[in-house]
């Protein structure tokens, strides 16, 4: 039969401040500024992903602002269905520590210490883990009717979706780590 293609994008940019230290303690409230926050223009995605998404039958996003943009940006006149299902896992933002680092080190420390089990207030990495692989199998299910699906999507749950998918068999390489990366 014909190849079916998954495709997973990692979403743009969002437009905030990445770089300013902050303390721990303030983490909760950065957390929530980038959840809101539009998705920086200056920053295009690659011809190639542009012209890879163009191919694709289907388009499905998250629920989060930043995953719907995404899509709109790329598949301008393209109607894309959102889900929770494919919203981005939770990160423990608790941080009691008053000392202060940019948010992007502050947000591998929490992503570690959640992989590691600690998960206040959010979905627990083993949850997470269990809703990727729901949403590996309804992007399986798309990409049967539609022959191709593309997935505008989070750099977290995205890794966990790819993981799901090589162990059904499927393949694929890059990153969904990077904005505007794809797998």
């Amino acid at each position: 039969g014909r190849m079916l293609e998954i495709v997973l994008v990692r979403h743009g940019m969002p437009l905030c401040d990445h770089r300013t230290k902050i303390r721990g303690c303030n983490f909760a409230e950065w957390v929530a500024a980038f959840d809101r926050a539009p998705i920086d223009r200056s920053k295009l995605p690659a011809p190639e992903l542009v012209a890879r998404v163009a191919a694709v039958s289907c388009i499905v996003t998250s629920t989060l602002p930043r995953s719907i943009e995404s899509a709109s940006i790329i598949a301008t006149d393209r109607p894309a269905a959102s889900d929770p299902l494919f919203n981005e896992a939770g990160i423990p933002t608790a941080i009691p520590f008053r000392f202060a680092l940019s948010p992007i080190h502050w947000d591998m420390l929490a992503r570690a210490a959640w992989m590691l089990g600690w998960s206040p207030g959010v979905e627990s990495f083993r949850d997470a883990s269990r809703r990727a692989a729901r949403a590996a199998a309804r992007l399986e299910i798309l990409s049967r009717e539609h022959g191709s699906v593309a997935l505008f999507g989070h750099g977290m749950l995205n890794t966990l979706i790819a993981r799901a998918l090589r162990r059904s068999g499927w393949i694929g390489k890059g990153s969904p780590r990077i904005y505007w990366g794809s797998v």
